[in-house]
């Protein structure tokens, strides 16, 4: 019996939760096993096209490089082509005066003026310092800047639509005549336009892979937005659209709250800028608001009004479009882009007195975009074939290079519409140069001085500024410092070449009333000369009575 205690137990089979029928185990004291039985799991839904829920379309370097390659080398090439031929202006001799400063006078400089550009004004610093200060050597950064532009807005519209479509909207920017000619212009407005591309692109790589590494360099390169021009910071507002959208796809991702971080870091770069600059904003004050600067803001924004009208259109069939091809957010992101900047900067014009086309370029890019967001809905509406988009934009190219044509043209003259025609009167005075010739300034609103040391820089022979006490290095900003006494500072100089940008026909109009007295009084105009925006006299001295 004892024998019979200590045997084995049978070994009973476990049961198969699986089977149909199973025997149910005991315990030695009776009490029933259950077996673990798996919960049924329900069948994969059938995959619904859920809106703006395409995967990223990866695409292979190649395929990305030529995707970059084909609109920028097109907006390079209209870029560089004639990038020397027109003259300067105002801006552009401001750029020059402080690109070749010595680092304390250009420190001087941005102690009473321009602050917000002191990233451009160093960068063009190190490069005239290289490559030299002649208009195309001043202008070629810029013409990098815009190309790389339009590169970058190719890769945007891959990652917001696709990759036909990225190469379409790219390659209108390229065709875009302000595109052109703000690629011909040695100022900040290009990089400005390149670093906002360049920030939203970095934004949705972040999105997509949202690691502190992508978040870092998509947080620097929006400072470096600022950097270039302070309203350009202006572009965090779609990105914080394109942001929250994503966070609501992706089930409230804590991920994204990373995008926090980074905006902080903006801020941080953006607000001391912003009250650098508050110093200085009465450089700015003659800036409008009125019915006049909205008129024209179309047609300086984009070059001409048939391009604007054109933009205008298919933009608005975007976004009619765009939400039948699971695209609204995309449209949406692409409208607040384009449409909030200039309608932010004219409500607080009253503070920021910030209302110029030439500060809203950077929405260049959402404009070429939602052109190209309208050929991409109507394909999808239409065949729903990729490929199908490329023929469309094809069968409007014409019409396009048509209504583009006329402000290319007009980008390319040799003179900027309403600013003085220096070369003209460098020309002028050179041909009836004699030695012991003095020069002398009049004009409010564009003074002289700065574009006629430009234009004359290589001259052997040059005639002494006569009113000069201190230069604009020495007094830190674009304007010298000149003498109060006229008298005193015209000795017995026989002659004066008398360069006047003034409205008016008058030799003695626009200067201070003690100079025009002692300058009619012991002068008489010998020679008179008048270029667009300029005149030119020679005075010469009064036989003595």
């Amino acid at each position: 019996m004892l024998a019979e205690q200590q045997s084995p137990a049978p070994v009973r089979p476990r049961p198969n939760p699986h089977d149909l029928t199973i025997v149910l185990a005991r315990t030695h004291a009776g009490t029933v096993v259950l077996p673990q039985v798996p919960r049924k799991v329900p069948p994969p839904a059938a995959p619904s096209p859920v809106e703006d829920q395409a995967p990223v379309r990866r695409i292979t370097v190649w395929t990305r490089s030529a995707l970059f390659a084909v609109p920028a080398t097109a907006t390079f090439a209209l870029g560089w082509k004639g990038i020397g031929q027109r003259q300067m202006w105002n801006d552009e001799y401001a750029t020059q005066h402080a690109a070749t400063l010595s680092w304390g006078e250009l420190s001087h400089l941005l102690d009473h003026l321009d602050r917000v550009l002191t990233l451009y004004y160093v960068l063009m610093h190190f490069w005239v310092s290289l490559a030299g200060d002649s208009p195309t050597a001043l202008r070629l950064p810029s013409v990098i800047a815009m190309a790389a532009a339009a590169g970058f807005t190719a890769l945007v519209g891959q990652r917001l639509l696709d990759g036909y479509a990225g190469l379409i909207g790219g390659l209108i920017f390229a065709l875009l005549p302000v595109t052109t000619r703000y690629a011909q212009e040695a100022r900040p407005y290009a990089f400005a336009v390149a670093a906002a591309a360049l920030s939203t692109l970095l934004l949705l790589r972040a999105l997509d892979r949202p690691v502190w590494r992508l978040w870092l360099s998509y947080a620097l390169c929006v400072g470096l937005t600022a950097g270039f021009h302070l309203i350009a910071v202006l572009v965090v507002a779609p990105h914080a659209v394109l942001t929250w959208f994503c966070y609501q796809k992706r089930d409230r991702d804590v991920r994204l709250w990373k995008s926090i971080g980074a905006l902080a870091l903006v801020l941080a770069i953006a607000m001391p800028l912003a009250y650098a600059g508050s110093g200085q904003a009465a450089a700015i004050e003659w800036i409008k608001a009125d019915q006049a600067a909205i008129i024209q803001l179309p047609e300086q924004l984009f070059g001409s009004y048939p391009t604007a009208a054109a933009l205008a259109v298919m933009g608005f069939l975007a976004v009619l479009v765009l939400p039948f091809a699971r695209r609204r957010r995309v449209a949406a992101a692409l409208l607040v882009w384009a449409i909030l900047p200039p309608v932010f900067t004219y409500v607080t014009f009253p503070v920021l007195h910030a209302f110029l086309y030439r500060y809203l370029l950077f929405t260049l890019p959402a404009w070429a975009l939602l052109a190209a967001g309208g050929i991409y809905g109507i394909d999808r509406l239409l065949s729903r074939r990729s490929w199908a988009q490329v023929l469309i934009a094809v069968s409007a190219l014409p019409t396009l290079i048509m209504l583009t044509l006329p402000g290319q043209l007009m980008v390319r003259e040799r003179l900027v519409p309403n600013e003085p025609d220096y070369p003209a009167a460098v020309k002028t005075i050179r041909a009836g140069l004699k030695p012991g010739d003095g020069i002398a300034f009049a004009g409010a609103v564009r003074p002289p001085r700065m574009g006629m040391a430009y234009e004359m820089r290589g001259e052997a022979a040059r005639p002494v500024d006569v009113f000069l006490t201190q230069t604009a290095a020495q007094v830190g900003g674009y304007g010298a410092r000149e003498c109060p006494r006229a008298q005193a500072c015209v000795g017995n100089r026989p002659r004066i070449w008398l360069v006047s940008t003034s409205y008016s026909s008058d030799p003695w109009s626009e200067m201070p009333a003690e100079r025009a007295d002692t300058l009619s009084r012991l002068f008489k105009v010998a020679e008179s000369h008048h270029f667009q925006r300029l005149h030119v006299y020679l005075l010469v001295r009064k036989a003595a009575t």
